[in-house]
């Protein structure tokens, strides 16, 4: 069960808005931020939203370009996905209840 939705907005810790647009700086914490503790992430591009992403990655280029892989469920499969910084418009950090539920 979800318990509170949050996302890192101009480096500080809030509650998460997934219609406006972040900033690549708190995308980067945002997704260290799961990936540290844990916690799936939802993730909106212009064109989908990907629910419950377990973050397996988080790479940078030379040039601090951001670059993740995560898994969710879709239909009942799991499906690994590779972003780019450039297709993400939102991400924000699902704090369970009970965070057992991961997909791995």
């Amino acid at each position: 069960m979800i318990i509170a939705s949050i996302s890192f907005r101009e480096g500080k810790l809030e509650e998460s808005d997934s219609r406006s647009s972040m900033e690549l700086e708190d995308i980067k914490k945002t997704l260290a931020y799961a990936f540290l503790y844990d916690f799936t992430v939802n993730v909106y591009t212009d064109r989908e939203e990907y629910k419950f992403l377990s973050i397996m990655s988080i790479k940078y280029n030379d040039k601090g370009n951001l670059f993740f892989s995560g898994v969710y469920l879709h239909n009942n499969l799991r499906v690994r996905k590779n972003f780019s910084w450039r297709e993400i418009r939102n991400v924000n950090v699902n704090i369970e209840k009970d965070p057992e539920r991961s997909i791995y």
